[in-house]
């Protein structure tokens, strides 16, 4: 939401964020605080990005090669497929296979929500840097 400026829908855009530093040294949670990824097998693929496993992205972030903010857009994005459980717990059974594609699109900043700061880049480690503006276009 940060670096894209996210947004409701409609609203006024708000002034561009502050820079803040890219890496976390300390580290972070792409399933989110207090869960870790039980399926790190799991590929996961974003529009305009290379394909990704799992337990990849989750070693990314405790390294510190993600921002926090990175790790929270993932978290909203990976849950199901790389199977977040928390901290700690036994694994599920894997999940049943879902469809990789939603054919009524989604906002990249979240369901009422819009990218305002179109020309900002978002950058995963390992991955080309693409613009906010089409990393939007291609959840629509």
């Amino acid at each position: 939401g940060l670096l894209c400026n996210c947004q409701p829908t409609g609203g006024a855009p708000s002034p561009p964020p502050v820079a803040q530093p890219m890496v976390d040294t300390t580290g972070c949670s792409v399933c989110g605080e207090g869960k870790e990824v039980t399926n790190p097998d799991a590929i996961f693929s974003f529009p305009g990005q290379p394909a990704t496993p799992c337990g990849d992205l989750q070693d990314d972030g405790e390294n510190g090669d993600l921002s926090s903010d990175q790790c929270n857009l993932l978290s909203n994005l990976i849950g199901l497929l790389c199977d977040c459980q928390p901290t700690g717990g036994a694994p599920s059974p894997p999940p049943v296979a879902q469809p990789m594609v939603d054919t009524t699109g989604c906002s990249v900043c979240g369901e009422g929500k819009e990218v305002t700061n179109p020309d900002a880049i978002f950058s995963f480690p390992g991955q080309p840097a693409t613009p906010c503006g089409d990393l939007q276009d291609d959840g629509e």
